[in-house]
């Protein structure tokens, strides 16, 4: 007998049991083990094993489409629906770009104010935090560093 055959096996072996000892009647002496067979062959065929994995990014290049992005759209989002460390610290290091003209640096503390002033304070709670966010936060977070006008206010009187 193989190990192929040996639930089948053990199945109807339980049902001459359970009829000979008159724990059930015959039929439900039957019906019972061949249930079980049956949620067996159905939990195997369903669990090979192996863990569930995402996708692999495509390998191949697109035509019209750079690499770069194919890639980072792979990677915007975790297994928990988060988005992703890579994609957090881009968009952190592109806020911290178009705030340097301004004199503002989103690491310093005492820029927190400033910084405030332009994106809003939760958006630089969040930017400053090392929770993932989620992709409605991130969308508010480029909806903020959009908003960043290109050029400081100026101050002071113009030259002539």
């Amino acid at each position: 007998m193989t190990r192929r055959h040996l639930p089948t096996a053990v199945a109807l072996l339980t049902a001459l049991a359970l009829a000979a000892t008159g724990t059930l009647d015959p039929l439900h002496a039957l019906l019972l083990p061949c249930a079980g067979l049956v949620v067996w062959h159905a939990w195997r065929t369903v669990d090979d094993g192996a863990e569930a994995a995402w996708p692999a990014p495509p390998a191949e290049r697109r035509h019209g489409a750079r690499h770069d992005v194919t890639d980072l759209g792979w990677a915007a989002f975790t297994r928990d629906g988060r988005v992703s460390a890579r994609i957090t610290r881009r968009v952190h290091a592109i806020a911290q770009h178009r705030l340097a003209p301004h004199g503002i640096d989103l690491t310093d503390p005492h820029h927190r104010d400033a910084a405030a002033t332009i994106l809003g304070a939760d958006v630089v709670d969040q930017l400053r935090s090392r929770r993932p966010p989620t992709p409605r936060t991130l969308h508010r977070w480029l909806d903020a560093v959009e908003r960043i006008p290109p050029d400081p206010p100026r101050t002071g009187r113009p030259s002539a």
